[in-house]
């Protein structure tokens, strides 16, 4: 593991993740045709870039402290700043927004007290990966809002509740467990 580099390939992907949202945000609010079509765009190149970081950290033996850190929390950055524009937007339900936004806090200030307490940085768990898979496909069906996704976009909204509750009852017992196995 690289101790203290940040400017890797990898981390340089996922740091774009965070950039990406820039035009992504910029194409959600600007009235134009097609205009959230593009902003998909962005978001789905950003989406690339999670599963390809984690792919070149590993390929090139770039794993890193700050990686471990950015990765997840690009991630949290993206996802919050989507559904809070969907919010405002009417495309999602405001009790969604703030359920993703608890877990994802909740989830960021426990992996730093962990940190603080036991000098351990968390990585990302599978169930986690999956539950934003799935966020991610939610939040392109209520971007287009094409009418024939609607029955869709409910029930995918349902399964992505179903995975957020699981990973975070994962993370939750990770984090009593980690706690538990290096008292100090």
């Amino acid at each position: 593991m690289i101790q203290g580099k940040i400017w890797t390939f990898s981390n340089m992907l996922s740091i774009s993740r965070i950039i990406l949202m820039i035009p992504a945000s910029y194409y959600l609010v600007t009235p134009m045709q097609f205009h959230r079509e593009i902003a998909i765009l962005f978001i789905l190149v950003a989406v690339s870039t999670d599963a390809l970081d984690g792919y070149f950290a590993r390929k090139f033996n770039e794993i890193s402290e700050f990686g471990k850190i950015i990765d997840p929390l690009a991630d949290k950055i993206g996802v919050g700043i989507v559904v809070v524009m969907l919010t405002i937007f009417g495309d999602i339900p405001l009790w969604f927004t703030l359920l993703i936004l608890f877990r994802d806090i909740v989830i960021f200030f426990a992996g730093i007290y962990i940190k603080s307490k036991t000098g351990i940085i968390l990585p990302s768990l599978m169930s986690g990966k999956a539950a934003v898979s799935f966020l991610t496909l939610t939040l392109v069906f209520a971007i287009l809002k094409y009418s024939w996704m609607n029955e869709s976009f409910e029930i995918l909204l349902w399964i992505t509740i179903g995975l957020l509750a699981y990973s975070f009852l994962e993370y939750a017992h990770r984090f009593f467990q980690t706690l538990h196995e290096n008292k100090k």
